[in-house]
């Protein structure tokens, strides 16, 4: 893996982290806005790229909790972010051209424009 040390451990941290945000209660509160307080920094180079690898790897393993979805990356990439402080929403969208339902997870800056990023996925809208 490579980057800045600092940055591959956040997306190792992150990637080992996403099951618990999946299978917990919290996977709510990276679909909302993220409350303001640290102080937005640019993401070191591999931070990301660091938690896909790893997940990639990680759902090979046999019986294991992690899986190489789009899901699962996405929360990565939200938790790596925001731990930056980078205001970084998880959407997840469904969508029915075929008559198959297909759902997809994506991650939304607001620091960069929205650019088909859900692929035609209409986002799910959480109440409350």
């Amino acid at each position: 893996m490579s980057g800045v040390p600092g940055a591959v451990v956040a997306g190792v941290r992150a990637a080992l982290l996403s099951p618990r945000w999946i299978e917990g209660d919290r996977l709510a509160e990276l679909m909302r806005e993220p409350a303001l307080g640290t102080p937005e920094r640019r993401v070191p180079r591999g931070a990301t790229g660091a938690a896909c690898r790893l997940l990639a790897l990680l759902a090979r393993l046999p019986g294991e909790r992690w899986r190489n979805t789009c899901l699962y990356r996405s929360v990565a990439e939200c938790l790596v972010l925001r731990r930056y402080g980078v205001p970084a929403v998880l959407r997840i969208g469904v969508k029915n051209d075929t008559g198959d339902i297909e759902a997809h997870a994506w991650v939304v800056r607001a620091d960069r424009a929205v650019q088909g990023s859900g692929s035609g996925h209409q986002p799910l809208v959480l109440r409350g």
